[in-house]
C-alpha cells in the first residue's frame, strides 16, 4: 500500500513564447530567446516582490510552468505583474533583432497540485496549459502584435480580477477554451498588453480602436444610452446575456458607457448587438444612425 503526500492548493502560472518555432529563427536566435525569457521572468518576479527561489519552476522548452507559494497574493499577479512583465519585454525587444524578440502568453489558474515521483501532478495545471493554448488568444495576440497576452481562468477572473479595480477588469474579454468531447464548455479571460499593430494602446496597455473616442461621443449623444435609467433597460434587453453580464458597472454615466462599448468590442458581433438593442429603444433617430455609421466603419461592413 502506497502513501502519498496530500495535494496542496497552488496558484499556477504557465508561460509560452509565441511563435517560438518560427522558421526565421536560427539556433542562435532560439538560444537568445531562451536566455531572454528567463531574464524577463526573474526580473519581473523580483520587481513584483515575489521570491523566485520559493517557487517550483519547470522548464517546458519554449516556456515554463511556475507554482507559486500559497502566501503570494493572487491580486499582485493580476494588478502588478502584467505591466511589469510588459515593460521588461519592451526593454528586451528594443535591443534585439526581430527574429530574437519575445512575445509571451501567460496563463493564470489555481487548484490542487500533487507531487509525483517525476514532477507535479494536477488537473488544474493541465487546464492552465489548455487556456494558455486557446486559439483565440493566439490569434488576437498575433493580430495586435502584443508584447504580452494575459489569459486567466474564469475562476481567477471572478474571484480576483473582478474584485480589484487595480487589475483593470474592463480590459479583459471572455474567450472560449477548447474542450474534449463529453466535457462542459469552458471559458477564460484575455487581456492584451503592449499592442502596436494598427491599434492604439491605452495607459494601462490594452489595445483599443482608434475610432473609439468618436464612438463614445456618439453613444453619449443618444438619450437612451446617456441616461442611467434607460441604460439599465438597454442592458436588460441586450440580446446576449454573456455580454451584458460582463459589463463592469460605473456610477458615472460616461465611464459606464465606455465600459459598455469596450465590452461589446471584445465579442464577435458585440457592437452590432449593442446597436440592435439601441434601435429597439430609439429607432431611426439621427444620433442612432451616427452610431451605426461608426460601427459600420469599424466593422468594415454594413450593420443592421
Amino acid at each position: 500500500m502506497h502513501s502519498y503526500a496530500a495535494a496542496l492548493h497552488r496558484t499556477i502560472m504557465a508561460v509560452d513564447v509565441a511563435g517560438y518555432n518560427n522558421p526565421s529563427r536560427t539556433l542562435a536566435h532560439l538560444r537568445e530567446v531562451h536566455e531572454g525569457l528567463w531574464r524577463v521572468l526573474r526580473t519581473t518576479f523580483a520587481e513584483t516582490g515575489i521570491p523566485w527561489d520559493s517557487c517550483y519552476v519547470e522548464n517546458t522548452g519554449d516556456g515554463a510552468m511556475i507554482l507559486l507559494p500559497p502566501d503570494i497574493a493572487k491580486a499582485d499577479l493580476v494588478a502588478q505583474f502584467p505591466a511589469r512583465m510588459r515593460d521588461e519585454l519592451r526593454r528586451y525587444n528594443h535591443v534585439h533583432a526581430e527574429e530574437a524578440q519575445i512575445h509571451l502568453r501567460l496563463a493564470l489558474h489555481a487548484g490542487e497540485v500533487a507531487e509525483g515521483s517525476h514532477g507535479r501532478v494536477s488537473k488544474a495545471a493541465s487546464f492552465t496549459f489548455r487556456i494558455l493554448d486557446a486559439p483565440e488568444a493566439k490569434a488576437a495576440q498575433k493580430a495586435a502584435k502584443a508584447d504580452l497576452a494575459l489569459i486567466v481562468s474564469d475562476l481567477v477572473f471572478q474571484d480576483v480580477v473582478r474584485e480589484d479595480p487595480a487589475a483593470d477588469p474592463g480590459s479583459y474579454h471572455r474567450i472560449p477554451v477548447k474542450v474534449k468531447p463529453g466535457e462542459h464548455a469552458a471559458w477564460a479571460w484575455l487581456r492584451l498588453l503592449g499592442a502596436v499593430n494598427g491599434v492604439a494602446v491605452s495607459a494601462s496597455g490594452e489595445a483599443k480602436s482608434e475610432g473609439f473616442p468618436a464612438l463614445i461621443e456618439a453613444l453619449l449623444a443618444v438619450p437612451c444610452v446617456r441616461k442611467a435609467e434607460s441604460r439599465r433597460l438597454l442592458l436588460e434587453m441586450f440580446p446576449r446575456r454573456e455580454i451584458a453580464d460582463a459589463v463592469p458597472y460605473h456610477a458615472e454615466d460616461r465611464l459606464h458607457v465606455i465600459a459598455l462599448a469596450r465590452t461589446c468590442e471584445r465579442y464577435a458581433s458585440g457592437m452590432a448587438d449593442l446597436l440592435a438593442a439601441i434601435r429597439l429603444l430609439d429607432p431611426g433617430s439621427p444620433q442612432v444612425e451616427k452610431v451605426a455609421a461608426l460601427v459600420e466603419t469599424e466593422a468594415g461592413r454594413p450593420v443592421g
